[in-house]
C-alpha cells in the first residue's frame, strides 16, 4: 500500500500540475466557451475538471502519506530534548515560504504580481485571436432572445442560418446550434450579424466587464470623476475608482458596454 500510495501521490501530482498549467494559459472562460476553445483535444472546463478531479486524489494519497510518515514528520518538529517546537528553524521558514506566496498573491506584490500579469496578458492575446462575446454568456442565449438584445432581425438571421445549411430552433441557445452543427458560437453570430460594427467596438476595450473605473480612467478613455460624479447621480453611492463595469451594470440592470459607452460620451 505504501507503494501505491507513493506513486498515485506522484502522478496525481503531475496530472494536477499540468492541468494547472494549461488552465493558466487558457483564455477567459467567455472567450474560451465563445470561441469553443480548445488545447491539445481538451476544453477549458476539460481541464477545469480534471484539475479538481486530480486535486482530490492528490488529497486522499497525501493524507495516506502524512500517516505512513506520520514519525518523520513529527520528528522534524522536534527540539533538542525532543519534544515538539514550532520555533525550530526548519519549520519557520517553511511556514514564512508559503506565508509569503499566500500574502504576496492577496497583497499583490512581485514576484506574484508580476506572474499573474504576465497570466492576464496571455489570456487576452487569446481574446484578440478569437474574439469578444458581445456581452458575458452570450452562447447560453436563445437564438430569438440574442436578436432581440442585439436588434438583429429574427427572420432574416434564420433565412441566413438555413441558406447555410444550419439546423436549428429559435428557442435554442447559440451554444446547442452551435454543438449541433460542429461550430462554434462565435461562427454562428459571425452569419447572422449582417451589419458590421461602425468603428465603435474598435474602440471598446476587451474585457471590459473586468475593467476598474481606474483601469479606463489610465487608459484614457473615460474622465475618472465625471464619471463617479454621473454614477452617483444614477444612484449607486458606493462608486469608487476601483469599481468593476460588470459590478455597476449588474447594478444598473444593463450590459457593460451601455455602461462604458454612457461614461465615454460623459468624459468627451
Amino acid at each position: 500500500m505504501k507503494k501505491i500510495t507513493s506513486l498515485s501521490l506522484g502522478l496525481s501530482f503531475l496530472i494536477m500540475s499540468y492541468t494547472g498549467i494549461m488552465l493558466f494559459l487558457t483564455p477567459h472562460g467567455r472567450v474560451a466557451y465563445w470561441s469553443d476553445w480548445h488545447l491539445w483535444g481538451l476544453t477549458k472546463t476539460q481541464y477545469a475538471e480534471l484539475h479538481t478531479t486530480s486535486m482530490l486524489t492528490f488529497l486522499f494519497f497525501g493524507a495516506w502519506h502524512i500517516y505512513y510518515n506520520w514519525k518523520p514528520i513529527i520528528s522534524y518538529l522536534k527540539d533538542a530534548n525532543r519534544k515538539i517546537s514550532f520555533t525550530k528553524r526548519e519549520f519557520v521558514i517553511a511556514l514564512l515560504i508559503n506565508l509569503f506566496f499566500v500574502a504576496g498573491t492577496l497583497y499583490p506584490v512581485h514576484p506574484m504580481k508580476a506572474f499573474l500579469q504576465m497570466g492576464d496578458k496571455i489570456k487576452e492575446s487569446w481574446a484578440k485571436q478569437y474574439g469578444e462575446p458581445p456581452y458575458g454568456h452570450a452562447e447560453e442565449t436563445k437564438l430569438r432572445v440574442l436578436c432581440q438584445k442585439l436588434n438583429i432581425d429574427l427572420d432574416q438571421a434564420k433565412e441566413i442560418l438555413q441558406k447555410n445549411n444550419i439546423v436549428f430552433k429559435e428557442d435554442e441557445s447559440l451554444l446547442t446550434i452551435a454543438e449541433n452543427n460542429h461550430m462554434s458560437p462565435s461562427d454562428i453570430f459571425k452569419l447572422i450579424r449582417t451589419e458590421k460594427p461602425h468603428g465603435e467596438d474598435e474602440n471598446i476595450p476587451s474585457g471590459l466587464g473586468r475593467k476598474t473605473l481606474q483601469e479606463l480612467s489610465d487608459m484614457k478613455k473615460i474622465d475618472l470623476n465625471r464619471s463617479i460624479e454621473l454614477l452617483k447621480a444614477k444612484g449607486i453611492d458606493e462608486v469608487t475608482p476601483d469599481s468593476k463595469i460588470k459590478n455597476i451594470a449588474d447594478e444598473l440592470g444593463v450590459m457593460p458596454v451601455e455602461v462604458y459607452k454612457l461614461l465615454a460620451d460623459q468624459s468627451r
